[in-house]
Formats: C-alpha cells, structure tokens, sequence
C-alpha cells in the first residue's frame, strides 16, 4: 500500500512539473483570432483579437507547449491561399491543413463571433459586465482528431463586483480571453490559466 501512495504521489508530481522543466508536451501553430462579431468600432476589434493571441502566447507554453513560429503559421495561410475573415474557411479540414502546413502538432484558431457589455444595477452601484462570444477549433494534426471544432464558448468578465474602472469595452476585451481560456482548460491541464 505504501509503494502504491508513493507511486501516485511521484506520478502527480511529474504531471505537474512537466512544463516546469521544459519537457515538451507538443507544438501549436496558433493561427491568428478572426474578429467577425460586427462591432464597428475597428481599434475595440484589434485590441480584443489581440488579447486573445496575447493570451494564447502566454498560457500554451506555460502548460508546456511549444508554438510554431508565427511566420510559419502566416506563411502556410498564404500558401494555401486562404482568407480567414472568410467565414466559409471556417472549417475542420481546413484550420487542420495550416496546422500541418505549418508542420505543428496541434493547430488552434479562435474567432469572434459576438460581443456585447450588460449594464447590471446593484442596491447602491451599477456594473457593468462584458460577454463575448468565441468559436474555437483545436486540432491534433497527426490524427486528424477534433478536440474542438467550432465550438462556441462565452467569456464573461466583470459583474457583480464594485470597481472604479467601470468601462464596458475593457471587459468585453477580458470577456474574449476568458472564453479562450474555458475552452482550453482540458487541453492545458494540469496547467490552471486565469
């Protein structure tokens, strides 16, 4: 009995410190967030698909993933001559051909579908929360297997909290990396993202 705690103990800490010392759990090619959610404002869309690709680059190779350059991943959208503003691009088959043009292991891609803030009245405060929605595709490239594919996930951020930055859009821009974030949670695992 003792051997078997033992065993499980060492077991759960190798998992928890495989990306702490640098063994590899795979490449991604991150290809870069599509915003299609409408919103006129053009900077508000720049900053929200940047965040989530901020977001990105930070959390997969703090789970231990390591990232196809970026210019591998732009090189292989262009080879394959796609626009990926294009919603009928937007498919299975093909995020998982720039994945393996891109010669990487997994391939991700997230696009804003939708954003919007609500205002939310309290007894003595108003607060406002901002909700995004993003579909999310993540591939393995080796067996073709979809762990997600289109996927829609709605971030949150902001509510039922006082604050004195109460500006919506800065929440919406947060709620677009959250939703990245629970959609990604069992891929990162034992990696815990905020």
């Amino acid at each position: 009995m003792h051997r078997i705690t033992r065993f499980s103990l060492i077991a759960a800490l190798a998992a928890i410190s495989l990306p702490v010392f640098g063994a590899v759990r795979g490449t991604v090619a991150v290809v870069p967030t599509v915003n299609a959610s409408g919103e006129k404002w053009v900077e508000f869309k720049q900053r929200q698909a940047a965040m989530i690709d901020d977001w990105e680059v930070t959390h997969l190779p703090a789970a231990g993933y390591a990232l196809t350059p970026r210019d591998d991943v732009r090189s292989a959208v262009r080879a394959l001559a796609l626009d990926m503003t294009d919603e009928e691009n937007w498919r299975r088959s093909v995020v998982l051909e720039i994945g393996k043009k891109a010669g990487a292991e997994f391939v991700l891609f997230c696009a804003i579908t939708s954003t919007e803030q609500k205002l939310q009245k309290r007894p003595f405060y108003e607060d406002k929360e901002g909700r995004t929605d993003v579909r999310v595709w993540l591939m393995d490239t080796r067996t073709g297997e979809a762990l997600l594919t289109g996927k829609t996930f709605t971030g949150r951020s902001g509510g039922n909290r006082v604050s004195l930055d109460n500006k919506g859009s800065e929440r919406q821009i947060q709620a677009a990396a959250n939703a990245v974030r629970d959609a990604t949670r069992d891929f990162l695992a034992p990696y815990k993202a905020k």
